[in-house]
């Protein structure tokens, strides 16, 4: 794997990381929030003061760098929580922040997105998990999701979520999106507009010039794999606590983006976003249309009569890579996890959590973490802690994960209690291994609908002293000794 460091992310570190007096030094490697998986063309990235580097396929990407890239330029960047982020030409991004445990199940990462366009995809799932894409007019937040958006100085800020749900949000106030909702944004101090008011045409025009200026859909699929040296790396600044990696950067202020490398527009591809901003229809509050955009929509939809069933496909995609996201990131955590933890119990508390976040993945989880971790103790991964104890990624009720349970060292399965156990327990299972009384007809009676009456002779003897129940047997025994020694 090709191995870079910039100078500035030796400050960053110094100043993200450093430890209190005393205390051991973190993972350097808590610098690192990601890897190159595709690049096309110049793409440089820039760390605090350093100087300006190319970026090649694999090399890492570090907290707080800026990237650009040229004109015929692509990137794709996946982040150590499996998540991927897309720019197209002439884009400027900077990575303003990156927290994620999976062990502390939580994932949040500010992405400063001033030109280009991009897609974001989440990977791993995590019980505390939040991404924001800030754009010249405001902030997205966003969850489990696939959003993408244009920004470009000569036209609206676009988005558009295909999975998941987000909120975009400014000093105007926000906007709640749903799948397959867009909308467009004409400033910072615009309210957002409503998602049910996006033109399907103006927004299936954008998404095309999206996909035709992101990387291939393919870049996803074939991403290169990870070799044993980063996955440990990352899996070590995976398990770094998340307080640490909250730790502010170094002092200086916040520094500007940089510009962009390039002096082309879009809005020459994107006639419809440019028309229906001039005819005011990305206005947050409108009384009725207008002759003029009542014109525009019919012009509009006479142009793209198939904008619905783009959206639609469009929309169809996002939810097919977002499952092929969670899948691959769920591997690559985890076996960056299996060789970075330093015992089978920090790989067990990393599953449990998985699992409790992504139930569906279980059997992934567990038999990545199985082939992945190595220690000496990796027998106790699916060994039971104790009687009644959980194996790694079983279910409780409930939605928790347990597994067979184990009585004198042999596994036992677990099953529901039926009727008469929750009766002879007083409604509450009884415990395991307890010996259980079962009436004989009982199964009959109840089919029948009847009451259960047991017969007389198979009726319990009253509560008494154990001697007055066995005295009748002792005196019957004693005459036919008697009459035995008189004969």
């Amino acid at each position: 794997m090709t191995r870079w460091r910039l100078a500035g992310a030796a400050a960053i570190a110094v100043g993200l990381l450093a430890p209190p007096a005393g205390a051991d030094n973190p993972p350097a490697t808590a610098i690192d929030v990601g890897r190159s998986i595709f690049i096309a063309n110049d793409v440089d990235g820039q760390a605090g003061d350093a100087p300006p580097r190319r970026i090649a396929v694999n090399d890492d990407i570090v907290f707080q760098e800026d990237i650009t890239t040229g004109d015929a330029a692509k990137a794709v960047i996946e982040f150590r929580d499996g998540s991927t982020f897309e720019i197209g030409p002439n884009a400027v991004v900077r990575i303003d922040s990156f927290i994620f445990n999976p062990e502390e199940s939580t994932s949040q990462k500010a992405l400063n997105v001033t030109r280009g366009v991009f897609r974001y995809v989440s990977g791993y799932v995590a019980g505390d998990q939040n991404t924001q894409v800030k754009t010249t007019s405001g902030s997205m937040s966003i969850r489990g999701s696939v959003a993408a958006g244009i920004v470009d100085p000569a036209v609206p800020d676009f988005l558009y979520l295909g999975e998941g749900s987000a909120t975009f949000t400014n000093s105007a106030g926000s906007s709640a999106l749903q799948p397959g909702n867009a909308i467009a944004v004409p400033s910072a101090t615009t309210a957002p507009m409503a998602p049910d008011a996006m033109p399907a045409p103006v927004a299936a025009q954008a998404l095309q010039v999206i996909e035709r200026r992101l990387p291939p859909r393919a870049a996803l699929a074939n991403r290169p794999a990870a070799d044993e040296a980063w996955l440990k790396r990352a899996g070590a600044a995976n398990l770094t606590p998340a307080a640490e990696q909250q730790r502010p950067a170094a002092p200086g202020g916040a520094r500007p983006l940089p510009a962009g490398r390039g002096s082309g527009s879009l809005a020459a591809e994107l006639g419809l976003l440019v028309e229906a901003n001039r005819v005011n229809l990305f206005e947050r509050v409108q009384a009725a249309r207008t002759p003029e955009q009542a014109t525009f929509l019919a012009r509009a939809a006479r142009e793209r009569p198939d904008a619905v069933a783009t959206m639609r496909r469009f929309t169809d995609q996002a939810r097919a890579m977002h499952a092929g996201n969670v899948t691959r990131g769920t591997e690559f955590v985890i076996r960056g996890v299996g060789h970075a933890a330093a015992s089978a119990q920090v790989m067990r508390r990393v599953t449990d959590a998985a699992t409790r976040a992504n139930p569906s993945a279980t059997a992934l989880i567990n038999r990545h973490a199985t082939e992945s971790y190595r220690g000496a103790d990796r027998g106790e991964l699916n060994r039971a802690r104790g009687p009644g104890s959980e194996r790694l990624g079983a279910e409780r009720p409930g939605g928790e994960r347990r597994g067979p349970e184990r009585s004198g060292g042999q596994q036992r399965a677990v099953h529901p209690p039926n009727d008469y156990e929750r009766r002879q327990s007083g409604g509450q299972r009884a415990q395991p291994g307890a010996p259980q009384r079962r009436q004989p007809g009982i199964q009959q009676q109840r089919q029948q609908g009847g009451n259960f009456r047991p017969p007389p002779q198979q009726q319990r003897p009253q509560a008494g002293p154990p001697q007055r129940q066995q005295r009748p047997q002792r005196d019957q025994r004693d005459r036919r000794r008697d009459d035995q020694q008189q004969r």
